[in-house]
């Protein structure tokens, strides 16, 4: 019988990574990589989707098995859960609308930032940009769809979501990379769960030495810069 592992998944799909689970078609990413993970493993997935205000806390509270969907792996964070291998590089840019300029931080003054709640690039901007209007919201839409209305000035993104993103709508670009902003995902996991976090991690050496996360990578991120 295969080990059923319950994965928590942002509700607020930052495709490419992942899409919408509830959409016709449930495909990306990490979808891809942690489907042949499942598959070397014989593990069976089960989904739960949660907005990720409080995706991490249901895994810390041993609600959920592991996270998959665009964990940045941060010191605080691994005080209190176990993280798999990274998988992906990437780094915080910020997303403009065409014909406006945004060339360094100094250009940031008086401008309204967009973040998502409960994010890296939340903590990022409270830190790096205390004196400016902040706006949050709790999906990417509804951070994108302020952008293109100009209720805000800037938003402040992972590099693959924003570049999902931009695929779709082309009257937005990426005014700069943040500096000193470069990250890594990686699987989540409840905290002592040290048996799993080995299978995952050798799994993931396996996937990259047999090329099939090199044609996942492809397949995605072929056109998109992250870093």
């Amino acid at each position: 019988m295969k080990q059923i592992l319950k994965i928590g998944l942002d509700s607020a799909a930052p495709f490419p990574l992942h899409s919408d689970y509830n959409s016709p078609v449930f495909e990306g990413f990490e979808v891809d990589m942690i489907r042949a993970v499942a598959e070397v493993l014989d593990l069976e997935l089960h989904y739960e989707v949660s907005l990720w205000k409080t995706i991490l806390e249901k895994l810390y509270k041993g609600e959920l098995d592991m996270i998959c969907s665009a964990v940045t792996m941060t010191t605080s964070r691994q005080m209190i859960l176990e993280f798999s291998k990274p998988y992906l590089k990437f780094q915080l840019c910020a997303v403009i609308n065409q014909g406006d300029d945004l060339t360094d931080l100094n250009d940031f003054k008086n401008k309204r930032i967009g973040i998502r709640t409960a994010t890296e690039a939340e903590k990022y901007v409270m830190t790096q940009f205390p004196g400016n209007v902040t706006v949050h919201t709790d999906t990417n839409n509804e951070l994108y769809k302020k952008l293109l209305a100009r209720k805000i000035d800037v938003l402040i993104d992972d590099s693959p979501i924003v570049g999902g993103f931009l695929a779709q709508h082309k009257a937005l670009q990426i005014g700069m990379f943040m500096p000193g902003t470069e990250s890594e995902y990686a699987i989540a996991m409840k905290k002592g769960d040290l048996k799993l976090q080995q299978q995952i991690n050798k799994t993931l050496v396996l996937l990259k030495e047999n090329g099939v996360y090199g044609a996942i990578y492809e397949k995605w991120f072929d056109h998109i810069k992250l870093i």
